[in-house]
């Protein structure tokens, strides 16, 4: 079983690392396990400058050059990925909230079907909800596991919350260890198959804009090679139709925007 740790401490080994380090040790009892770390803050991964070219014209064209598709062919390889951060004014850190956008791509584009995800947040006591929100995002295609929020204040715990951690701690590792043994593609869900439709449909039309995704949806049943459904698939084709009809001025128009003034 490979993990992938992807570390989104500006520290680098500070609370966030000895709690992963902990969930570590739990699955090491469980079987074998072969970790790796990644450190943003050690990591050539340069700012993102939301130049929009990886959506439109593929990640293969981004003007930044750096490791990102090589931690694409580690993420590719591995059977779970921890993202770790901690939480900075409500959100996650600056380095994993780049980590995100560099791979926005893949929301479009999904490719990580046989990832589990695994989030993990600690705080000074503030909730993780808006960093959990965006981390679910991080991936696409990849199965969200668990989130795990772990307070780590400045001061001495007591000891009901120190077992309270421990505890969840102990149930988050067991949860993701055992996700990471299956390693069978999903089945598509109805959800799952009405997504793909309507973004087949609307990529479709956008394909002046969106090349890159025209060309990955082009002729596809699916996001990889699975039975469908009839049934479901015939319901989620049914239900994208009108909706995309309701979504009309989403799409292309002939309109260019900011408007211009017309003259007086």
């Amino acid at each position: 079983m490979k993990i992938l740790a992807i570390m989104g401490s500006p520290k680098g080994k500070g609370s966030g690392y000895k709690i992963v380090k902990m969930i570590e040790d739990r699955m090491r009892e469980m079987g074998l396990v072969e970790f790796t770390y990644l450190f943003l803050k050690d990591i050539n991964l340069q700012q993102c400058t939301g130049c929009y070219t990886c959506m439109a014209k593929g990640e293969d064209k981004c003007p930044l050059k750096d490791d990102r598709p090589a931690m694409e062919k580690m993420l590719l390889a591995a059977d779970g990925v921890i993202l770790s951060t901690p939480l900075n004014v409500l959100n996650v850190s600056y380095l994993m909230g780049n980590f995100v956008s560099r791979f926005a791509y893949a929301n479009h584009r999904p490719r990580f079907h046989n990832l589990k995800m695994l989030t993990v947040v600690n705080s000074g006591g503030d909730s993780p909800k808006i960093a959990f929100s965006l981390l679910r995002w991080a991936l696409g295609g990849s199965r969200l596991v668990h989130e795990l929020g772990v307070t780590t204040p400045l001061w001495p715990n007591t000891e009901h919350a120190v077992a309270k951690k421990e505890q969840a701690i102990d149930d988050a590792a067991k949860k993701f260890y055992r996700a990471c043994l299956d390693t069978s593609l999903p089945k598509p869900t109805l959800g799952n198959l009405f997504l793909f439709y309507i973004r087949q449909r609307m990529f479709g039309e956008c394909r002046e804009y969106l090349p890159a995704d025209y060309a990955f949806y082009k002729g596809k049943s699916y996001y990889y090679d699975t039975k469908i459904h009839p049934l479901k698939a015939a319901v989620a084709k049914a239900i994208v139709t009108p909706l995309l009809k309701l979504m009309k001025d989403m799409g292309p128009g002939t309109i260019p925007w900011p408007m211009l003034k017309k003259k007086e």
